[in-house]
């Protein structure tokens, strides 16, 4: 998949409605842009495996573990004041941030492993 721009459109509204979630008071934008953007990175790497650059494997457990222990943690902010949900918050972030890192040094390795051949 050589458009790249659907990854960095989606990273860029996932930022900006985040931005506009802690700024203002447009918490359905915000919402709105945030979803969309996560959607369209998730289908940048659907479109990534389908076209055989990217070989999903245990980094896809990485994602998911993270956005477990982030939506945990966002869930139980509101709900147990005194539960320190800000571990699972970060811990969360940290799970997706691994992912990412592997998800390039992965696609990085296919792309160099193909131009071996």
């Amino acid at each position: 998949m050589k458009s790249k721009w659907i990854l960095f459109l989606g990273i860029i509204l996932l930022v900006t409605g985040i931005v506009f979630k802690k700024s203002t008071d447009l918490v359905f934008l915000a919402i709105t842009l945030i979803v969309v953007g996560v959607l369209l990175k998730t289908f940048y790497i659907i479109g990534m495996a389908r076209s055989g650059e990217y070989k999903p494997g245990y980094e896809l457990g990485l994602v998911l573990l993270g956005l477990v222990l982030l939506f945990m943690g966002l869930y139980f902010r509101g709900r147990l004041p005194e539960f320190q949900t800000s571990f699972l918050i970060f811990s969360g972030i940290a799970f997706k941030i691994v992912f990412v890192i592997v998800f390039i040094l992965k696609v990085k390795s296919l792309k160099k492993s193909r131009n071996v051949l």
